[in-house]
């Protein structure tokens, strides 16, 4: 009886093998260089919890943004020599670029979060139901970046 029931079960396990049911290598690989990143969907926006300067916040998701950009709350001046110009629809402001370190997702997973420290863009800026906005310069540093609406995950694959 022991006999059929081991016999049983390795050809189980052959069958689920030669069929790919488990993972090979190769997926289990790519599966660990993801990221998966919660977030809520409102009104047409995205909306994702971060970290920035070790506080708690929200940032929009922005694809037609180039650069990351804070609002002062989160990211106040370190220095004024790097002013610049930020044209918008509703006219143009001063802002300043600055190095910031912020993390996005889960802060309690490694692979429901990413932490950056770039340079970001920093101004009087007022976001809907945000404090800032992640840019192409954030989802660029990706292989891939996919939505999941279903599950609201955003998943980012690394380089």
């Amino acid at each position: 009886m022991t006999f059929l029931v081991r016999s049983f079960v390795s050809g189980f396990l052959l069958l689920q093998l030669a069929a790919g049911v488990w993972p090979d290598e190769e997926a289990l690989r790519l599966r660990s260089r993801e990221h998966r990143i919660p977030f809520r969907y409102s009104n047409g926006l995205i909306y994702i919890p971060a970290r920035v300067n070790g506080q708690k916040v929200t940032l929009l998701l922005d694809t037609g943004t180039v650069q990351t950009s804070f609002s002062l709350k989160i990211a106040p001046a370190k220095t004024t020599d790097s002013k610049i110009k930020v044209n918008m629809a509703r006219g143009s402001m001063l802002a300043f670029r600055t190095s910031v370190d912020f993390t996005i997702g889960s802060p309690d997973l490694k692979e429901r979060r990413c932490s950056f420290s770039q340079n970001v863009v920093v101004g009087d800026f007022t976001f809907e139901g945000a404090e800032g906005a992640i840019g192409l310069d954030v989802l660029r540093s990706f292989k891939a970046a996919t939505f999941d609406f279903q599950n609201s995950v955003l998943v980012l694959e690394d380089l």
